[in-house]
């Protein structure tokens, strides 16, 4: 990515983390940003057998999208991409654990939940993936994932209009209890601030 794009775009992203109520798990060290909520979609039943229904409290998570462009900066191998993005999830999966353990509703939370187009691989890493409605809303944050998608991939326009077909955006879950019991493991190392 050009380097002043980027710079423009760091500028934007700390407006943007300043207008929503959206937290950071570990600034700097954790491709998660998260904002507790409502979830307020068709009911989910997760791989391990939770189930998560409309108004019920829920943890959205957002892939922090211009943190992960600075990661992939000067990398031109597609390949290196995925697997960069693949290490950051690994690495980030215990610290949200550890973030959500602490929160003050944690006992009231039923799973995690997000949007992205990026869902291939995901379920050897507890996550269940299902399709969301393409309402106005869904489809214009389809239209914001992939320009970033141009931005970010080092094959950008080519990549957006191949993987557009393939690639979908998608719901990805995981119940509160497996996030625990796979990535918890009892750490307590995370800062920020808590719900």
């Amino acid at each position: 990515m050009n380097t002043s794009l980027l710079t423009l775009w760091g500028y934007w992203d700390e407006i943007y983390q300043r207008c929503t109520r959206l937290k950071y798990v570990e600034k700097g060290n954790n491709i998660f940003r998260i904002v507790p909520l409502r979830y307020r979609g068709e009911s989910l039943v997760t791989s391990d057998g939770h189930f998560i229904h409309k108004g019920d409290l829920i943890v959205k998570i957002h892939i922090h999208n211009y943190y992960f462009a600075t990661l992939c900066k000067g990398v031109t191998d597609e390949l290196k991409v995925a697997l960069l993005l693949r290490r950051h999830i690994m690495h980030s999966l215990p610290k949200l654990a550890a973030y959500l353990d602490e929160m003050n509703k944690r006992e009231e939370i039923k799973g995690i939940v997000g949007t992205t187009m990026l869902h291939k691989g995901v379920q050897p890493l507890g996550f269940s993936i299902s399709d969301v409605p393409m309402s106005a809303l869904f489809r214009f944050k389809r239209w914001y994932l992939r320009l970033l998608l141009r931005l970010i991939h080092p094959d950008g326009k080519r990549r957006v209009q191949t993987w557009s077909q393939k690639m979908p955006l998608k719901r990805v879950y995981m119940s509160k209890e497996l996030l625990l019991n796979r990535y918890g493991r009892g750490r307590k190392e995370t800062s920020g601030e808590r719900f």
